[in-house]
């Protein structure tokens, strides 16, 4: 895929409908049926989705936990969205952080040794 990606500003603050479109959008070729084939993983009981997506930071979907997503990696002056599928919300949140912190001071780099 071609896409330039873009960073993007108050993703957790954004629905989970809404993130897992960006995430479609703008990393997958089919968006259309990426949200169908994500949303297919959410639990049909919204009481108990809300308890699921309350377990990690910027969930889309369901990976048996929640399904969430670390924006704003720029990697090799590449822009990625890092999915975490993890119960534990801090580190989510940490590492978005991390990569909006590192954003702002043209982001990793990795070489392969």
């Amino acid at each position: 895929m071609n896409k330039k990606h873009q960073l993007i500003k108050g993703f957790s603050k954004q629905s989970k409908a809404a993130k897992l479109e960006w995430v479609a959008n703008n990393y997958t070729p089919d968006a259309d049926a990426t949200v169908e084939d994500m949303k297919g993983f959410w639990h049909s009981d919204e009481k108990l989705q809300k308890i699921l997506d309350g377990f990690s930071e910027n969930t889309i979907s369901n990976y048996m936990m929640p399904y969430g997503i670390a924006p704003n990696f720029i990697i090799n002056d590449k822009v990625y969205a890092i999915p975490m599928v993890i119960e534990e919300s801090s580190v989510v949140a940490a590492a978005a952080s991390a990569a909006k912190y590192w954003s702002d001071k043209g982001g990793f780099k990795a070489e392969i040794l």
